[in-house]
């Protein structure tokens, strides 16, 4: 069963992201209609690798898939930065400093998202992650991507995120 509490407000948007109001996490994964919003960072070090994480198999979407370092939505009522800063403190137990990137509208086949993109950079590996969003934390050289986008399951979102940043086609 997911732990992820399935009356979370979260914003409904339109296909360019104005708000039309708000949607419960599980109508808008049930209904890829219904745009939300989420936000994504990603953590490179100075080896030119960048964190991943391993879902734990509890989620509610893509249980056990890989997925960029720090991902969720945006909460009715947060901007997507204040959300980005959440999701990296609460999955990974970090603060650093967070570089908007981009925002790009994802249509994920079950659903979709409007998500900002955020970058920072860390040397450390987290180790104080949230064991019961997280199943593991792994950093994967850049030049690697395409080869372990192959070999492993990833999520939509995080593919989408790799191909935005240009690390890979």
């Amino acid at each position: 069963m997911p732990y992820d509490d399935q009356t979370e407000l979260f914003y409904l948007v339109d296909k360019n992201d104005k708000v039309l109001g708000f949607i419960a996490r599980k109508q808008a994964h049930k209904d890829r209609s219904k745009i939300h919003r989420s936000v994504d960072v990603v953590a490179t070090n100075s080896s030119k690798q960048i964190l991943l994480q391993k879902r734990s198999k509890h989620k509610d979407t893509f249980p056990g898939f890989w997925t960029i370092s720090a991902s969720g939505h945006v909460t009715y009522g947060q901007t997507y930065e204040q959300a980005a800063k959440r999701e990296i403190e609460e999955e990974l137990g970090i603060h650093p400093p967070l570089r908007y990137v981009a925002k790009e509208l994802y249509d994920m086949g079950i659903e979709q998202e409007y998500s900002t993109i955020y970058s920072t950079s860390i040397e450390e590996t987290p180790t104080n992650f949230d064991k019961t969003e997280i199943d593991e934390v792994r950093w994967v050289d850049i030049d690697s991507l395409a080869e372990f986008l192959k070999i492993e399951d990833v999520t939509p979102g995080c593919r989408g995120v790799l191909k935005t940043l240009g690390y890979v086609d």
